[in-house]
């Protein structure tokens, strides 16, 4: 173990012995010999004579920029070098032992979920959308959009759910985009990519920076939600499902798309834990005798 590295870099234990799958030997020896918190490309030239690897070191997510213009550059670290391994070298990371993605997605989220102020109801600004609402929001955007793979699925999606969903306004320094990592889009095409995500039975919700179609089991956002105890509140949602049950036929359809065991099916009708209730919507909209509908919490 190169421990020189697994320091500078931050390494976990539970990805020690994975250097090989994430990084190159070429990489290991420059972030074990460059000196300076803050460099420059001469810096990382004098180390390694090859133009190449600065744009390769970047684009991988071994190394920050710190001022584009000035071109100056620094470490990252394991965390957010992992966030652009699963979802740029997905079968490489899926080779990994199931057992020890487990590991790696529990550290991550762990991570995630420590970097959450405790004092502050709601952490981060996102928000559940209904369906509708998510397309009224792309369509307001007059931002440059681009389409990423989901790193929530991507770390440990055993879901088989799709992971091609993340939409993001984000193309500053240190992005997917600005790495060269993402694909740009229109609305059009993030509005398709949407109205598929909501097909397969994924949520919709989004912050300033981005949307995210997610499910229950992978995504942080929910999992932090459920740690939190936070439903309705963090991430935001001013609705909660309501039942006709005169309507209702008993058919399934809702208790199959729900992410959180909302619905039970009782005597051939649909029984709802409103507790339990994340307001997302996907259940009401494929109800075929439309029992279903969104109400103010």
């Amino acid at each position: 173990m190169n421990q020189s590295f697994v320091e500078k870099f931050q390494v976990p234990k539970v990805a020690q012995d994975l250097l090989e799958v994430f990084f190159t030997p070429l990489e290991i020896d420059f972030v074990e010999k460059i000196s300076k918190s803050i460099f420059d490309k001469n810096d990382i030239l004098e180390i390694v004579h090859d133009e190449n690897f600065v744009k390769e070191s970047y684009r991988r997510g071994l190394i920050n920029f710190i001022d584009e213009e000035e071109k100056l550059y620094c470490l990252n670290n394991f965390y957010g070098k992992l966030d652009v391994f699963c979802v740029t070298e997905q079968e490489r990371y899926k080779a990994i032992d199931v057992s020890l993605r487990k590991k790696l997605d529990e550290w991550y989220f762990d991570a995630f979920y420590d970097s959450l102020s405790e004092k502050e109801i709601s952490p981060t600004p996102d928000k559940i959308y209904l369906l509708d609402e998510m397309l009224d929001f792309i369509d307001s955007q007059n931002r440059p959009v681009y389409l990423n793979y989901c790193d929530c699925r991507s770390l440990m999606g055993d879901c088989g759910l799709p992971t091609r969903t993340c939409i993001t306004y984000k193309n500053g320094i240190n992005t997917f985009a600005h790495r060269g990592l993402s694909l740009q889009i229109d609305k059009e095409k993030a509005k398709e990519v949407v109205k598929k995500a909501d097909q397969a039975g994924l949520m919709h919700t989004a912050n300033p920076n981005g949307i995210c179609n997610c499910c229950g089991d992978c995504c942080y956002l929910f999992r932090g939600q459920k740690r939190r105890k936070s439903i309705g509140v963090w991430p935001s949602s001013p609705y909660i499902i309501d039942i006709d049950e005169e309507k209702c036929i008993g058919c399934g359809i809702c208790q199959r798309r729900c992410h959180f065991d909302v619905f039970e099916i009782v005597d051939r009708k649909a029984k709802i834990n409103k507790d339990k209730c994340v307001g997302c919507g996907i259940c009401n909209q494929t109800c075929p005798r439309q029992a279903l509908s969104m109400k103010g919490r």
